[in-house]
């Protein structure tokens, strides 16, 4: 994720079933989960295997917003504190892939001496090796401010000096980067109406994207392919919000209307190609999910709560009102994740119901659990907010109000661990797994 600061999940290794001549003489460890609390300033780890929580990090504020790098072991904190500052949490989980499973390792977690900052972090994204941390900047009308991009190494996240690049934005935007590979980042480009400040009701919303050629000094880097024409539908993504990607196909939210739809780009080596997807009817999606398989997940309706969600195939040749499933008791979407293997979504809504769906051919309805009590899942809710993380073939649900984490497990849809925890766990993060 793209992916706006958004809850993800961490690192997990989970045995599968194995012939005699497979089996292991050890057993592998299922690993840590990262949570934030509603009411203290602190970061805790869950050790999934003895059920304990057995590190806890100080954080300037309660609640802090949580996302889990690629490589399934760091977690990007954003604190939330005045400095716009993000940390780096290592979690000590490694992952040494067998083919048949994942062996993990734990390393004694510590948080890394990195310190970014900057006017108004909002959306993370990591791949490729890469992490991507967008400043949106401040509103044009309100101050001058530091729109940008931070990108950070992974693989040198350990090291006395990570090593990290700074690309300024051209002015202010609620934006996103996201590394391409080969020397390649896709960029939003800002909305020229918000970026001069004389329309304070202009959105900060960009309607499109270039992809740099980030060979040389950041000042030099020249777009190789555009999507920023508006007079073509194929060829913009007007306010543009909610992302996510499989493997070289990324999938954009856009809006609704007249050209309106999911902008489709995918990546051939060096060459890349852009296509829109027109929505079934005038709702549009702000958020989108992706796990592995073939199809991609999206909220969709009109204004917040949006009450339905969207599949999305990236290769159909349209979107019908068949991808549409309308969330059960007029509900809004609230909070979903697409499995790992991309056949199952899990949804947790307002009521306290986790309701698991096979997403294709058909929208169906698996199992319906009754997760945690009920919450106002509004945006910026003062009351504790659940979290639901998806790692591997598991839902994770943290329960603020008693205290717990629970687990189930979306292959056999049964409710696996129930975990007392310190305080009251909000956001959840933590690594993708094989299990």
């Amino acid at each position: 994720m793209t992916k706006p600061f958004r809850p993800i999940a961490l690192a997990l290794g989970s045995m599968l079933s194995l012939g005699p001549a497979q089996a292991h003489d050890h057993t592998v460890l299922r690993g840590r989960l990262v949570f934030a609390d509603h009411d203290k300033p602190v970061l805790r780890i869950l050790d999934l295997d003895s059920g304990e929580t057995t590190h806890s990090f100080p954080v300037p504020l309660p609640n802090v917003g949580l996302a889990t790098a690629g490589d399934g072991r760091h977690v990007i904190v954003k604190t939330g504190d005045e400095a716009g500052t993000i940390r780096i949490l290592d979690s000590g989980l490694v992952r040494e892939s067998h083919g048949d499973h994942d062996d993990v390792e734990k390393l004694t977690p510590r948080m890394l001496d990195l310190v970014v900052t900057g006017d108004k972090p909002a959306h993370v994204v990591s791949d490729h090796g890469q992490i991507a941390l967008f400043y949106d900047g401040e509103r044009p009308w309100l101050r001058k401010s530091d729109p940008k991009v931070v990108l950070l190494d992974l693989a040198s996240l350990g090291s006395k000096s990570p090593r990290s690049i700074v690309w300024k934005s051209p002015a202010p935007q609620h934006g996103i980067a996201i590394p391409m590979g080969k020397s390649r980042l896709l960029v939003s480009v800002p909305n020229p109406v918000y970026a001069k400040g004389e329309d304070r009701s202009a959105s900060s919303r960009p309607d499109g994207f270039e992809i740099l050629d980030t060979t040389g000094k950041p000042e030099s880097w020249k777009p190789v392919f555009a999507i920023d024409d508006t007079a073509k539908a194929d060829a913009s993504c007007r306010l543009f919000h909610g992302h996510a990607a499989l493997k070289d196909t990324h999938v954009f939210g856009c809006a609704e209307g007249e050209g309106g739809g999911v902008l489709v780009l995918r990546r051939d080596g060096r060459s890349f190609a852009a296509h829109k997807l027109a929505y079934p009817d005038g709702r549009r999606t702000s958020a989108i999910k992706g796990g592995g398989g073939r199809h991609l997940v999206g909220n969709y309706g009109l204004k917040s709560p949006y009450d339905s969600l969207l599949r999305i195939d990236p290769v159909a040749a349209s979107l019908s009102e068949a991808d549409v499933l309308k969330v059960p008791c007029e509900q809004g979407a609230c909070q979903f994740e697409v499995s790992a293997n991309g056949k199952r979504l899990a949804n947790l809504t307002a009521d306290g119901k986790l309701r698991v769906y096979e997403i294709a051919p058909a929208w169906k309805e698996l199992a319906s659990f009754d997760a945690v009590p009920a919450f106002d899942c509004a945006y910026g809710a003062k009351t504790p907010t659940p979290n639901l993380a998806i790692i591997g073939a598991s839902a994770f649900i943290s329960d603020p109000t008693q205290g717990r984490i629970r687990e189930y497990h979306l292959d056999t849809l049964q409710q696996g661990l129930d975990l007392p925890v310190d305080g009251k766990p909000t956001i959840i993060a933590g690594g993708a797994s094989g299990g």
